[in-house]
């Protein structure tokens, strides 16, 4: 439906002043009110009569938040990714008030902004805990804060900081935040394509790719420290498989770094998807090209040495079928990487491969062919297919 939004009194459709402004509407304005059977709803500036903006959404339950930022990712998508948060057993959609909410902007895969609903991520507490402001500073600043002149403005014209310090303390908060979403599992998520709030953008020193793979790190970090705490009796623990590794011949004992047995979580949920992506991309290249496998390999024996082990013995079968399972081991057993981490640098390493079997065929396929493909492709990505 599309409905005149008011910031006003109860009774009408209203948003609070902070989200209407978010939205670049806080005088009010025409919308459209977009929603999703048992999910959500999005309220997003109207654009003249044309077309809503494309959009998917879902549970984290069913493609977690690392999941979710691959995705946009790889496929270098501009928009905003809205998620929203809760800490019991189901999110309280009849209290939406009590839902923890943050938002990330990408522009072609990259994060370029993000905001919260949550105290502590706002702009003061991130100068506070990094020490470039003092308390007394901000308390002061803090006060003349109103509608149109935020506190870092205020922190400029008093003189606090430069230009280029609070840059670079937006750029801390956008960081901060988006980590931290990596540790939530329950609540649900929406993306909107499109380009938001292109005047608060930041250029952040990492890539996307190096910071999924913190979020990893971090959440490796939760997930061994709530185990610590948990009583031996506790909840069961995810299903693992155990791999033997043997150590060459003439070579010493593994050390700290190398155990001769790893422990590594059994590949399922979107490793399976991958697994079967790549079937589907070989069954299509297989109908112009009989030898589809063995133009996909030549892709892993090209690898050079640093990035060849992690396909150690990976190869595409005659039927496009790879052991997704076997990358995962290969990653493990290096010693580099354990756990959240080891599952995030193998599906990274299967995207750089399913990136070189799109190219091979969108080269291959007739164009309608190629691009019917690719469609089929990102359905399967996000579950729809």
């Amino acid at each position: 439906m599309r409905a005149k939004l008011e910031v006003g009194p109860e009774g009408r459709i209203a948003v609070p002043p902070r989200q209407a402004e978010s939205l670049g509407l806080a005088g009010g304005g025409e919308v459209d009110f977009v929603t999703a059977r048992g999910a959500c709803a999005l309220l997003v500036p109207a654009r003249g009569e044309g077309r809503a903006p494309p959009w998917f959404a879902g549970s984290l339950g069913a493609l977690t938040v690392p999941e979710v930022v691959q995705f946009v990712f790889s496929s270098l998508k501009t928009g905003v990714l809205l998620l929203a948060f809760d800490d019991g057993d189901a999110p309280r959609a009849d209290r939406p008030g009590e839902l923890r909410r943050k938002s990330i902007y990408f522009r072609d895969g990259q994060v370029v902004f993000a905001s919260s609903s949550e105290p502590k991520d706002r702009l003061g507490p991130v100068l506070a805990g990094t020490g470039v402001v003092s308390e007394a500073d901000l308390e002061r600043c803090s006060r003349l804060v109103r509608s149109g002149r935020p506190l870092g403005q205020v922190l400029v014209d008093e003189g606090v900081l430069n230009a280029g310090q609070l840059y670079e303390a937006v750029g801390v908060q956008v960081k901060e935040i988006f980590l931290s979403c990596f540790l939530e599992a329950v609540g649900e998520f929406a993306f909107l394509e499109g380009t938001h709030g292109e005047q608060s953008q930041v250029k952040l020193p990492e890539r996307t790719r190096d910071l999924i793979l913190q979020g990893m790190k971090r959440l490796e970090e939760a997930e061994l420290k709530r185990a610590e705490l948990e009583p031996a009796w506790g909840p069961p623990s995810e299903p693992e498989i155990t791999i033997e590794v043997e150590a060459p011949a003439l070579t010493p004992p593994p050390g700290p770094g190398m155990r001769a047995r790893q422990r590594v979580p059994a590949a399922a949920g979107p490793f399976e998807t991958y697994r079967r992506i790549f079937k589907h991309v070989h069954a299509a290249l297989a109908k112009v090209e009989p030898d589809a496998a063995a133009r996909l390999n030549t892709w892993l024996e090209r690898l050079p040495d640093k990035r060849r082990t992690i396909f150690e013995n990976v190869r595409m079968s005659a039927d496009g079928e790879i052991d997704v399972a076997a990358i995962l081991m290969n990653v493990t057993a290096s010693g580099a990487w354990q756990g959240a981490a080891a599952r995030a640098r193998s599906l990274e390493a299967l995207e750089e491969f399913l990136a070189f079997a799109l190219f091979e065929a969108k080269n291959r396929l007739a164009m309608p062919d190629a691009e019917r493909l690719l469609r089929e492709v990102g359905r399967m990505q996000v579950g729809k297919a």
